[in-house]
């Protein structure tokens, strides 16, 4: 990807303060179980992807839904400035910042309960000028915020830029093949459980007949990441790492991504610094930096690897 602008990643999805819950073990229907931590944090995947951009130096912007003056607003707010991320975000008065609370237990199992009022008809006025700059565009494309993220997709068109675009998990809809088909240099990434890694080829296989992507890359947590172009399919294992929480381990990847990419690394040498970011994104409480290029560069040298999923 030589030769592309030398201006920031964009990244554009929705932003929102988190709370992140652990429980020992998720309670039946009608019961209860104790919390036995809470940990502030930031959503969704775009705002951790340009954080984690930041902290490698990375120029970056986020494009985001506006976020209130109230408590957490200031919480989101401060966050991002801690961390040094750039933001077209506005901060107004009488409206609830969004929220999402993610609540994981022992067995690795996680669900979250999304508050965001106003955020899809915020996200579909947003301006999008600073795509014309860019050297690259971030967009999360959740179910959720699937008619914003289209139009974002079209502006990164026109601006003529790589695209990484992150399902989140979310299944490829026929608007949204439409909507990238024909689109030089995307990378479409998405995710599948640990327990199904197996399935990472047949999920990119689908991918990228519907869309004719240069690259799917499928992440699947302790069993790695897969990637299948045309002429190529990658199998990369993940890194042994202590894992405190999983909270944005898959922006942590597409950071990661991105910087390889941009620095015209092969495939396989990207993937392997996106595995290392999510490993040490999974290991680091919240409060705590991003790791830095060296860090990661440490991380590939002297970690011990998990098996990777099938080719």
């Amino acid at each position: 990807m030589s030769g592309q602008p030398s201006g920031p990643v964009v990244c554009i999805s929705y932003l929102a303060a988190a709370n992140l819950w652990s429980v020992a073990r998720f309670p039946i229907a009608n019961q209860g179980a104790e919390i036995c931590s809470i940990e502030p944090s930031i959503a969704a995947d775009g705002p951790m992807a340009a954080t984690v951009l930041a902290a490698l130096g990375m120029p970056s912007l986020l494009l985001a839904n506006p976020i209130g003056t109230d408590s957490r607003g200031v919480d989101v707010q401060r966050w991002l400035e801690q961390r040094q991320v750039t933001a077209v975000v506005a901060i107004e008065d009488g409206i609830d910042t969004p929220q999402i609370v993610v609540v994981a237990d022992n067995a690795r199992t996680r669900t979250w309960f999304a508050h965001l009022p106003g955020v899809v008809d915020a996200l579909a006025h947003i301006d999008l000028a600073p795509l014309a700059g860019a050297s690259f565009a971030y967009i999360d494309c959740y179910q959720l915020i699937e008619a914003p993220a289209i139009r974002a997709i079209h502006a990164a068109r026109l601006a003529g830029i790589p695209l990484l675009l992150n399902l989140g998990g979310s299944p490829l809809s026929a608007s949204v093949a439409a909507a990238v088909r024909g689109y030089p240099d995307l990378i479409i990434q998405t995710n599948v459980d640990d327990d199904n890694a197996a399935e990472a080829p047949y999920v990119a296989s689908f991918i990228l007949e519907g869309t004719g992507a240069e690259w799917v890359v499928i992440t699947a947590g302790a069993g790695g990441a897969f990637a299948l172009s045309r002429i190529e399919q990658l199998s990369v294992p993940a890194f042994r790492a202590e894992v405190r929480h999983t909270h944005c381990a898959g922006a942590a990847f597409s950071g990661g991504l991105i910087y390889g990419l941009l620095q015209d690394w092969p495939m396989r040498d990207s993937l392997e610094l996106a595995c290392a970011s999510g490993a040490l994104r999974c290991e680091r409480g919240h409060h705590e930096p991003l790791p830095t290029l060296a860090e990661l560069r440490g991380c590939i040298r002297s970690r011990e690897r998990s098996v990777a999923p099938a080719a």
